[in-house]
């Protein structure tokens, strides 16, 4: 199996790119996803031409047509980024990246909102708004959103099942298990998005793999939060009550209760359900929900 390959802005990995010549490296980054994934490493700026070290740079215009210029000098730099997105992003795609972790807040770099110089109306980064075109189905957030729970797990949820359906859907017996894929999806989705794994489930039933990828793409793209869990968790549990004893209901009712008053924390209650999953529903011993208690999460 090939290795899943990101693309991470450099700074964010230690390099010394940044126009003070100094980095602004992630500890998750570094630490975390380096040990996982193939990270490639890019600095627009200074991979454009714009040197080191260089005057810092400022977003103007609009996000219809966004300049690139010197915070100081006001030099529009938007053409010396043109030109090198012109030749980078063919390069990039023909690595085949799963996604992109991208320098918060950058005017080459970041995602949305990035502040737009005597503007009210936020926009992203020129480089940051090519990739959100070019690559819509791969997982793409910064390092501020990886430093948060749920961000965690909208990046690395889409990275992964992303990158899984795309292995089953390169050979015709990785087309064999998309159904599987599809079951396995359930508890997943609902954290993400409740109520559209029958949308998935009506391309599942049909064979219609290609609208699916999109259909699934648009799922994870959506926002977990606690509330969605908390919807999962309710759903295991009315399972789990009917097929245990007095005593393990009693203790996952209080279980439940600790955590909604901060005594329980977030994997510990995720455990607590996948060993009960593990003991009375081993249909749901397979959900990539569980993917959750992995350390990268």
């Amino acid at each position: 199996m090939d290795p899943i390959r990101l693309i991470v802005s450099r700074c964010l990995l230690g390099d010394a790119v940044r126009y003070d010549n100094k980095s602004k490296p992630a500890n998750y980054v570094c630490e975390n996803l380096a040990k996982a994934f193939e990270l490639v490493p890019v600095c627009p700026e200074f991979e454009s031409g714009l040197g080191l070290p260089r005057e810092a740079m400022k977003l103007c215009g609009n996000a219809e047509t966004p300049e690139l210029r010197g915070v100081v000098s006001n030099k529009d730099c938007t053409g010396y980024i043109r030109s090198w997105l012109e030749k980078r992003l063919p390069e990039l795609a023909a690595l085949e990246p799963a996604g992109f972790v991208l320098k918060s807040s950058s005017p080459s770099c970041g995602l949305y909102p990035v502040q737009f110089q005597n503007s009210d109306q936020p926009g992203t980064g020129l480089f940051a708004a090519c990739v959100a075109t070019a690559f819509p189905e791969l997982a793409i957030a910064s390092e501020k959103q990886l430093e948060e729970r749920f961000g965690r797990q909208k990046f690395l949820d889409k990275l992964l099942l992303m990158t899984r359906f795309r292995e089953l859907t390169s050979s015709a017996e990785g087309v064999e298990m998309l159904p599987d894929f599809h079951c396995n999806l359930k508890l997943c989705a609902m954290s993400h998005a409740p109520g559209r794994m029958a949308e998935l489930e009506k391309f599942a039933r049909r064979g219609d793999w290609g609208t699916y990828e999109r259909k699934l793409a648009v799922v994870l793209d959506a926002e977990p939060e606690q509330s969605k869990h908390n919807n999962v968790w309710r759903h295991l549990q009315s399972v789990l009550m009917a097929r245990s004893d007095d005593y393990e209901r009693t203790a996952l009712l209080r279980s439940m209760r600790e955590f909604e008053q901060g005594e329980l924390d977030f994997k510990a209650m995720l455990m607590l359900l996948r060993i009960g999953v593990e003991k009375y529903a081993p249909e749901y011993q397979s959900q990539f929900y569980w993917r959750m208690l992995d350390p990268l999460y």
